[in-house]
């Protein structure tokens, strides 16, 4: 693979593990019959890798295998062979950075139409991409920057539970494209969906949370993505003495809070400091747009989780986020 270069369409190496075989993004290609193109039927997990590991890789795992129950999609190899080709793909990439990856299995080839036993042998494809500088924001390292992100709250609802369960990490996007285009209309790094009854859900590639009183706020995980970097830092903040919780959330809150952050399994923790352009948090007071001291307390437990993951991985020679490295059960 080396020598294998990367077409101007793309502003970083792109390779792509298809069915045991990797080739550069741009030449890849789908059958134009799949279902996970013609109709998003396909679910996908996101990881990034650390100091070269798969960051949490079992419990991406663990997701996947959901949301591929609930579609009622099978798996097309073995979990153990499916880890042995993302290593094979991690091996392959031509470049020293860590990388994001990007794990979809689609319901395969199949004739028009919305039966899905008429499509017999799903696929994967393993996406492995430069982990480039600007793919985590300054905003999200508690070592540097010390400012905040811009988010907008969406006029696009989430998906309802009842309708298409956004628990499902499915690659039928378009809720999600459409509240990102608001986001990206207004200048703003992230747009956050609200539920039909009206109260915060998620980001459209993230959780949210605030603070309050020393306290952290999360909506309920029901008609959300329940993010495993979200049940990461319930974790670290209960070891930690720090109070969390779940609750009904109402957009108001975010201009009352003390401060509001993101999360994801690529960026980690990242400060918001403006809503729908108006400053929250610690901008209220400033207008400058700085993080608050808890959301840079979780950036440095989260930062430490990572370290003590990758350690856990060596030592035990386990992946990563595995049952037998970290004590915690994800949902």
């Amino acid at each position: 693979m080396a020598g294998k270069t990367f077409g101007s369409v793309f502003d970083r190496q792109i390779f792509v593990n298809i069915q045991g075989e990797i080739q550069p993004a741009e030449s890849a290609s789908v059958n134009v019959m799949d279902h996970g193109f013609l109709y998003g039927d396909s679910v996908y997990e996101t990881i990034r890798t650390y100091k070269k590991v798969p960051f949490l890789l079992a419990r991406h795992l663990d997701r996947l295998q959901r949301s591929l129950g609930r579609i009622y999609l099978e798996m097309p190899c073995s979990r153990a062979d499916l880890e042995s080709q993302i290593q094979k793909t991690i091996d392959a990439m031509p470049v020293e950075s860590d990388l994001i990856m990007r794990i979809v299995v689609s319901r395969g080839v199949g004739p028009i139409g919305l039966d899905i036993g008429s499509c017999t042998q799903p696929r994967y494809m393993i996406y492995a991409m430069e982990l480039t500088p600007d793919s985590i924001p300054e905003e999200a390292m508690p070592d540097r920057g010390g400012g905040g992100v811009h988010v907008v709250v969406s006029k696009i609802r989430r998906n309802s539970p009842r309708a298409l369960d956004p628990s499902i990490k499915s690659g039928n996007f378009l809720n999600n494209i459409l509240a990102f285009k608001e986001a990206r209309d207004a200048r703003a790094h992230e747009a956050v969906l609200c539920t039909s009854d009206g109260y915060i859900a998620e980001c459209t590639t993230a959780n949210i949370f605030l603070v309050k009183d020393s306290f952290i706020w999360t909506p309920r995980p029901w008609g959300i993505l329940d993010g495993i970097t979200r049940a990461v830092l319930f974790e670290e903040a209960e070891a930690a003495g720090i109070p969390i919780s779940e609750t009904d959330i109402p957009p108001e809150a975010l201009f009352n809070a003390d401060e509001v952050f993101i999360t994801s399994s690529v960026k980690g923790v990242v400060p918001v400091c403006m809503v729908n352009g108006r400053g929250v948090g610690v901008a209220r007071e400033t207008d400058k747009g700085r993080r608050g001291p808890m959301t840079h307390t979780l950036q440095k437990l989260y930062q430490a989780r990572m370290e003590n993951e990758h350690l856990a991985h060596f030592n035990s020679g386990e992946p990563a986020g595995s049952p037998d490295a970290s004590n915690a059960d994800v949902d």
